[in-house]
């Protein structure tokens, strides 16, 4: 044993021991050295040869006979398919490196999160809350936290609903998903197009027929739904994504009362409904429907951090038992801690006031931003929605495709995302101009002019 190696002598003479028996130099049932026989060969300590043979005795590579010793586990040859010797060469890349600006609609700037208060209320929780933090969470989350949103989106988005309607999880793909379990297989649901691409791929891997559904300048086509007769459809009706048109009064009634008349259900995703510019919040869709054909998705996801990964669904009355029957012996996918920790901050009111914050900061940001852009490329460029949420639209005339778009902002270190990510097909170079998502969350206030110099040299030549 070479004792300047840096590794326990025990562990040395295990994993020599361990390598031989697998390359089948001792024969089954052989017996192994003694104790002692084996410390005084190798000269170390009887301790150490007990530690190697106790590893190797637990992991099943020898067994033990009562006064009589240790004994090697008659084994099989591990059969190697060289076929299945695959190397990864994947480098997964961090995006804080890959880029030098960012005009994201995924990201949130958290430069002005009150970590102070979140440290503290997370200490208050592992103070007060042993119970619930040593014992397996409630499927749809801590009471204490449902009271709480059921407050939130009362006075935030008129929505009167019972704590035991509401369902916390990891986002809002995974509520997605634990939805689409309740519900018929093969069912039909429609979803907006363009729109959110992650919902489309959840979908394709279910049962579920997808059926994506065009919009107008009311947002989703009721003529289209009436035609795709879907079982159930996602909308996003206070800010649509990616094109950013709020949904008037005239096609949430229409939408409701097709819902009502097929029996059909429709998903709201009101993912960014905190923030509106230039006007006050919308009603959401939920507090309309008074027939039980509405399913409300919310997140934290924009008003705090992704990072989070915190999420609500409130169900109609009709689906709560449903719910609760399914999903009897599962265990939910939240982390408890956050939870609670984002109670006392909802329950004290830092939750809002810090809301109002961001909503100073990204207001800011967001006329900074479309000064620029208008300052920048003139009448090259129409700018459009942006009166709600963390991201618009432009169209630009430019002379390059969506494809080119994408590959030239890469090479030059912007994060940029075009209408054909959210496309259900690719979009063709039909037009002069190509529509942009631009989101303003993560930038700074002062990367704003160079950002958009970037994207100048990126759409045009």
């Amino acid at each position: 044993m070479r004792r300047e190696s840096g590794q326990f002598i025990y562990r040395q003479l295990y994993s020599q021991l361990k390598e031989d028996i697998l390359a089948f130099k001792y024969e089954s049932h052989e017996k192994l050295p003694s104790k002692r026989d084996m410390s005084q060969h190798l000269n170390i300590s009887v301790n150490s040869v007990k530690a190697a043979y106790e590893q190797l005795l637990a992991e099943g590579y020898i067994y033990t006979e009562e006064r009589k010793g240790y004994f090697i586990e008659p084994l099989e040859k591990l059969i190697i398919d060289p076929n299945a010797q695959i190397s990864l060469n994947v480098q997964e890349q961090q995006i804080e490196d890959a880029y030098d600006y960012s005009f994201s609609h995924m990201s949130t700037d958290i430069s002005a999160f009150p970590v102070e208060v979140w440290t503290k209320l997370v200490k208050r929780v592992f103070e007060n809350y042993d119970h619930e933090l040593s014992s397996i969470p409630q499927i749809k989350g801590p009471i204490e936290l449902r009271q709480s949103i059921a407050k939130l989106v009362s006075y935030q988005r008129g929505i009167q609903c019972h704590p035991e309607q509401i369902v916390i999880g990891s986002g809002t793909n995974i509520l997605l998903t634990k939805l689409i379990q309740l519900l018929p297989d093969e069912i039909k649901i429609a979803v907006e197009n363009p729109g959110y691409s992650r919902f489309r791929t959840l979908i394709r891997q279910t049962t579920a027929q997808l059926k994506p559904i065009a919009l107008d300048h009311k947002g989703i086509s009721i003529e289209a739904i009436k035609q795709a007769q879907p079982d159930a459809t996602i909308v996003t009706p206070s800010h649509q994504f990616p094109m950013g048109i709020i949904m008037p009064v005239s096609r949430r009634i229409d939408l409701l009362n097709w819902a009502s008349q097929t029996q059909s259900y429709i998903i709201e995703d009101d993912y960014d409904s905190e923030f509106k510019y230039e006007t006050d919040n919308i009603p959401s869709l939920f507090s309309f429907d008074k027939n039980e054909r509405v399913i409300y998705l919310g997140t934290f996801s924009k008003t705090l951090m992704p990072g989070l990964r915190m999420s609500y669904m409130i169900l109609p009355i009709n689906l709560v038992k449903q719910f609760d029957h399914y999903n009897l012996n599962m265990i939910p996918d939240f982390s408890t801690i956050h939870a609670l920790t984002l109670n006392l901050m909802t329950k004290e009111g830092y939750y809002e006031k810090y809301v109002k914050k961001m909503h100073q900061i990204y207001g800011k940001k967001r006329e900074t931003l479309i000064t620029h852009l208008s300052n920048t490329f003139t009448n090259n460029i129409r700018i459009k929605d942006t009166r709600a949420g963390l991201h618009f639209i432009v169209e630009v005339n430019t002379p390059f495709s969506y494809q080119e778009i994408e590959s030239r902002a890469k090479e030059m270190k912007l994060e940029l995302y075009t209408l054909n990510r959210f496309s259900v097909k690719a979009l063709e170079k039909n037009s002069s101009y190509k529509t942009l998502i631009i989101g303003f969350s993560k930038i700074k206030q002062e990367q704003i002019p160079q950002a958009v110099q970037r994207l100048k040299e990126v759409i045009w030549e």
